[in-house]
């Protein structure tokens, strides 16, 4: 299993902070200035990665078939589609703001263009998982890809990982759900661990309903990644906006996946702030009445009771086997040395 993988300055990993990607889709309408500002607004809110798309139409699909958002699909990408050079220019923008760029190909000729560009890394959407000859050529690049899985079945995400795997490619896979808004019943967080234990691999998850409770439970079940789309201001209404967080929504998401992520831990302790608890919290075996000294203790003169400064409560029956070795006092809290079995 890939234990670590490397974005850029970026590192994903099992003994890592989940990463948080901001999904700028196609939400800045075409507009650079408006990806650039996306950049800077995900930066101050606290995402790892800020993620566009790179939409080539005639490369993509046969025109004029596919009908989305109340026209042509090829049509409405071309509006809101980004040029090479503006990539190039986010590219380089997101370096300089120390935020992670990232971009989701659509078509093997958009792979060539982003590796032209010198991106760090790819994300695939779940409709490419299925793409091979995509897959491969991303493979080829000997960068890492992010792969959505998405409207797939399970034998289709296998041959993905098969294929990914034999070409030596370094990749990890993200639990999605491919419905605008999800419902919470579709999401299957945990597919999480089971991924991971299935194919040993690191796991994601892409998060397509409105709110941030899911996201935030895949963190629990063990997500590497949360990706969630992301916008300036739902109501531009753009062709994500019914499942893209606001800024101040995308910040508290991020800083309960960071709460979640330092509440997991592995082990079971008994924390130093615990002990002053415990101290007080506990119960020990006590006198409920004044005992001489040599006396065979009964059960009408010991219980137990708080504070947990003495014997463990677990030792009230042994102890009816046991003489005092001095006088006692109603309420004194018994200690080892008050008490013995030699007799």
């Amino acid at each position: 299993m890939i234990k670590e993988i490397n974005f850029g300055n970026i590192k994903i990993g099992e003994n890592k902070p989940p990463v948080t990607i901001a999904e700028a889709a196609v939400e800045h309408l075409g507009s650079v200035k408006v990806a650039m500002r996306m950049a800077e607004t995900a930066k101050e809110i606290g995402a790892d990665i800020i993620k566009y798309q790179m939409h080539l139409p005639d490369e993509e699909m046969i025109p004029d078939v596919i009908k989305f958002w109340g026209g042509s699909l090829d049509e409405i990408l071309e509006n809101y589609n980004l040029t090479n050079d503006d990539h190039k220019l986010l590219i380089d923008y997101c370096r300089e703001l120390g935020i992670q760029y990232l971009c989701t190909p659509f078509c093997s000729e958009a792979v060539d263009v982003l590796n032209d560009l010198g991106v760090d890394a790819f994300k695939t959407g779940s409709g490419e998982l299925t793409n091979l000859p995509m897959m491969e050529r991303i493979a080829s690049t000997g960068k890492p890809v992010i792969a959505s899985t998405g409207m797939c079945t399970i034998e289709e995400i296998e041959e993905t990982v098969h294929c990914l795997r034999d070409k030596n490619a370094t990749f990890m896979i993200m639990n999605c759900t491919s419905i605008y808004p999800s419902p919470y019943e579709t999401i299957n967080l945990n597919l999480i661990p089971v991924y991971n234990n299935k194919y040993n691999v690191l796991v994601g998850h892409s998060d397509h309903t409105p709110d941030i409770w899911t996201a935030l439970g895949a963190v629990a079940v063990g997500a590497k990644v949360v990706e969630k789309h992301f916008t300036l201001n739902r109501a531009l209404k753009g062709p994500d906006y019914e499942v893209s967080l606001e800024p101040v929504e995308f910040k508290m998401m991020v800083d309960a996946i960071r709460k979640i992520y330092a509440a997991l831990g592995s082990e079971k302790q008994i924390h130093e702030d615990e002990l002053i608890v415990r101290d007080w919290a506990h119960h020990s075996v006590v006198t409920i009445a004044d005992i001489s000294e040599n006396t065979l203790l009964q059960k009408e003169m010991i219980s137990v009771k708080r504070p947990g400064r003495g014997i463990p409560a677990k030792y009230l029956e042994d102890l009816l086997q046991y003489k005092t070795t001095r006088a006692l006092k109603k309420d004194s809290i018994l200690q080892w040395k008050d008490v013995t079995n030699k007799f």
